[in-house]
């Protein structure tokens, strides 16, 4: 789906999904190259920009968190940037972006404040929006951290799932974010006259600030999702060694028993003595002591 918005300097095409006719009209309407309006249709897995005569081309990912399983996706957001245009180029999974291009369709104050300073300020407003969504998608992922740092010593299903999808969205939040920085550094250079616009190298450097913070909150957070799994280990170890203690314990209480009783009925078979009956319950409670004392044993060495 294709909106066209536009003042009298500055035209923004904003495309969702494209299709056919909506690269037929880049086609006809702008001068792109032809592997650009490919890479616009394939999905892209990393980003990057490039720098023509008369444009730029500028492929940006963005996390989206899916409410229903919690895991995090990327979204591809595509940019041309030229003298008196921008074309946004997404799949609609960022609502912020849909709410802006909504809110300057509809609205005359948005439209002024957006679509009257040049394409590179747009740009910079729509970057600037994208980042700052970003931020509470990381607070969640801190608020599920601080949740699974709460119950690492249950050693639950529930806690070790929990801990494994944390660590896979900050896997995937950090590979979408990884060159962000790259990208943002080569705006703040030398660039075309439709990229300048007032303190606009200040502006792409707060763009870089966020990306950077980002990172930082991912580093932090991956070594503590880390150390939660390592704790876990620790603690699944523990547990485990102290069952193989158990067992090994019962197991040599049990040996020593019926190794003794055996012996006593090879060397003395009581049904051939009827008056060393009395016997039978002195064996018993000797049985009885031998096991209470290698329990003891065990326990002062600290077995259990």
């Amino acid at each position: 789906m294709l909106k066209l918005i536009h003042t009298k300097n500055l035209k923004w095409v904003d495309i969702t999904n494209p299709e056919d006719s909506d690269i037929l009209y880049l086609k006809e309407n702008f001068k792109f190259h032809p592997l650009d309006l490919e890479d616009v249709v394939t999905p892209s897995t990393r980003i990057r920009i490039d720098e023509y005569d008369h444009y730029h081309f500028i492929i940006l990912l963005f996390p989206v968190l899916d409410k229903n399983t919690g895991d995090i996706k990327p979204a591809e957001v595509d940019f041309f940037v030229g003298k008196n245009y921008l074309i946004t180029i997404h799949d609609g999974s960022i609502k912020t972006l849909s709410n802006l291009v909504s809110n300057v369709t509809q609205y005359d104050g948005p439209r002024t404040q957006y679509l009257t300073q040049g394409s590179g300020y747009l740009l910079f407003s729509i970057l600037e929006l994208l980042f700052k969504r970003s931020f509470p998608i990381l607070d969640q992922i801190n608020k599920e951290m601080e949740g699974a740092g709460k119950n690492i010593f249950s050693l639950d299903n529930a806690t070790l799932e929990r801990l494994s999808r944390i660590k896979k969205n900050i896997i995937m939040y950090r590979r979408i974010m990884k060159m962000h920085k790259y990208v943002l550094s080569r705006l703040t250079k030398k660039s075309k006259e439709y990229m300048i616009f007032k303190d606009y190298k200040a502006c792409f450097q707060n763009l870089i600030e966020y990306a950077e913070n980002i990172w930082d909150v991912l580093s932090s957070d991956k070594e503590s999702v880390e150390s939660y799994e390592e704790t876990n280990q620790s603690l699944a170890a523990h547990r485990a060694n102290d069952i193989l203690r158990i067992l090994t314990m019962f197991s040599v209480i049990i040996f020593l028993l019926t190794l003794i009783i055996n012996l006593i009925m090879l060397i003395l078979d009581i049904s051939k003595f009827p008056g060393l009956g009395w016997a039978q319950p002195m064996v018993f409670v000797s049985l009885i002591l031998m096991a209470v004392s290698m329990l003891l044993y065990f326990k002062n060495m600290k077995w259990f």
